[in-house]
């Protein structure tokens, strides 16, 4: 039987689920590529120089006093001790960008950057975390994105970064049970996205991970879920879409604050029965493209009829 929640709640979960991560792209007002001697400087507040080949770094960014955002993309010539020599006069930056700059190392000169809050890493798979994370520490981070990164077992060190409410690890190799321990420690951790890395089988401890709102775990290999993941007292929103399910997970009727999961595209062909005899928070649910039967389907419709959302839609 249906518990349904607040409206209010219903629509947060909604419009978080549609914004995805990616904040660091909607910010800002006009977005700058160049700066040029018809610029006025006071009134650029993003900056992009990604994928320009640079060498130099341009000493014109250090006149920008009201920069907010710097992507750097995809320009691994340049040395990272002069860029930061210029950007950490930018005392208002608080977003930036150096997704494939084959780095191995922070410049600890990114400590002074105060009001940083947003970092992008992907696609810089040398990095030396440990290092990393010691430098990020010090600031005030609460978005980082680490995709693409060959990443397989985090620093224990990961726990310094108090401050982080959504990290991204999608398109990495996470494996074993420390991870979770880890980010279990990240008591502000919001959004946790491990999407394309590969899981199998989930371990056990992700059930410590209580503080998390809302978790990414489509495309993957799973065709299960641990019954720990009761203990994830406060998620609302699960994506677990392009696995291997081939039922819905029975932990989804124990998740106490549960209110949405997308389990598209899996194998799912049954609703299990404790669907239809506890009951739990949930009410909102996609299964589009699964073979799951007509017969099947009219029992869930009618099961799930109190659902502000239910989708069974195929392509």
């Amino acid at each position: 039987m249906i518990k349904v929640r607040h409206t209010y709640l219903l629509i947060l979960g909604l419009l978080s689920v549609l914004s995805g991560c990616n904040t660091y792209k909607s910010f800002y007002k006009k977005t700058h590529y160049s700066i040029t001697e018809n610029s006025k400087p006071e009134k650029i507040y993003r900056l992009d120089l990604s994928g320009q080949n640079l060498n130099v770094f341009p000493k014109e960014v250090q006149g920008l006093s009201n920069l907010r955002m710097l992507n750097i993309s995809n320009n691994p010539n340049l040395d990272l001790e002069e860029v930061f020599k210029t950007i950490t006069e930018n005392k208002e930056l608080s977003i930036l960008i150096m997704d494939s700059m084959d780095i191995d190392r922070l410049p600890k000169s990114l400590e002074k950057l105060t009001k940083l809050s947003q970092l992008s890493l992907v696609n810089n798979p040398n990095l030396d975390w440990k290092q990393s994370f010691n430098v990020l520490s010090t600031l005030p981070l609460d978005f980082l994105n680490l995709k693409r990164n060959n990443i397989k077992t985090l620093p224990e060190n990961i726990v310094e970064l108090k401050s982080i409410k959504d990290l991204n690890l999608s398109y990495n190799h996470l494996e074993g049970t420390q991870n979770f321990e880890f980010l279990a420690k990240l008591p502000k951790l919001y959004s946790l996205w491990l999407d394309h890395n590969e899981i199998k089988e989930l371990p056990e401890t992700i059930g410590k991970l209580d503080q998390v709102r809302f978790l990414y775990i489509d495309h993957n290999e799973l065709s299960q879920l641990p019954t720990t993941m009761k203990d994830m007292r406060k998620v609302w929103v699960i994506h677990g879409g392009y696995n291997k399910f081939e039922e819905l997970p029975p932990v989804f009727t124990e998740i106490p604050g549960l209110f949405m999961v997308h389990m598209n595209n899996n194998q799912i062909t049954m609703i299990p029965e404790v669907y239809s005899t506890e009951k739990y928070p949930l009410a909102g649910l996609l299964l589009d493209n699964n073979p799951i039967s007509g017969v099947e389907k009219e029992k869930a419709q009618e099961l799930f009829k109190g659902f502000f959302l239910l989708s069974f839609e195929q392509k």
